[in-house]
């Protein structure tokens, strides 16, 4: 990477390794955070990369520190809406700790327009929070069956006190469902951040899950 701007995480660089091995030309991020680690180093070794979140002041600091950087383009985008692209667009969908903030419902949604803007033989990378993390195991925490959210009220600084935590179980079979044949799953624990710019380190660490699936 040309410029030290950036905040290492173990599942980003995970799925950059993986990719490494692979032949492909335009990637879909789907709920870019921050500088964009992944984002701008595919874009750097020539990718084209689309990065989308719903987070408008996020996307112009986010802009404005990777300017420089070609072959990389930003759009407002809801994920649980259609996307905009036509079938078969995207080598590789990408989407780091994005798809947890949605309903079962959403999920089943987004992960098959995932699957439709996919080429044959793309890569789907997502990397989720899990049930095993910190958060969920907070004063009054609490599962909902219907929606597959786990609230957490006792929590103040989210936005939002519900998230969709996932076993390795319930994300993989998310992608199956969708179409995917998985290739890889595991769970970790790494540090996040709580806010956009990656400034304020979340204690203690988060507990993620990363499955990789190929659209046959």
């Amino acid at each position: 990477m040309k410029r030290n701007i950036f905040k290492y995480s173990p599942t980003e660089q995970h799925a950059i390794d993986f990719l490494k091995g692979l032949s492909f030309d335009i990637i879909k991020s789907i709920g870019i955070s921050t500088a964009g680690y992944f984002e701008a180093y595919w874009a750097e070794q020539g990718k084209k990369v689309t990065a989308t979140t719903l987070d408008r002041k996020g996307i112009e600091y986010t802009k404005n520190l990777l300017k420089e950087i070609e072959n990389l383009t930003f759009q407002i985008e809801d994920v649980t809406q259609n996307m905009p692209e036509e079938n078969s667009t995207y080598d590789v969908v990408y989407s780091r700790l994005c798809l947890h903030y949605i309903s079962d419902v959403e999920l089943k949604k987004a992960l098959s327009e995932c699957y439709r803007v996919l080429k044959k033989d793309g890569h789907m990378i997502v990397i989720v929070k899990s049930l095993n993390d910190w958060t969920a195991k907070t004063e009054g925490a609490y599962y909902e069956l219907e929606t597959g959210y786990t609230y957490t009220p006792s929590i103040k600084r989210y936005s939002k006190i519900s998230r969709r935590l996932h076993s390795i179980q319930s994300i993989t079979e998310a992608l199956s469902t969708a179409g995917f044949k998985v290739q890889y799953n595991n769970e970790l624990t790494e540090t996040i951040y709580e806010d956009y710019e990656r400034t304020i380190i979340e204690v203690p660490d988060a507990t993620v899950i990363e499955v990789y699936g190929i659209k046959c």
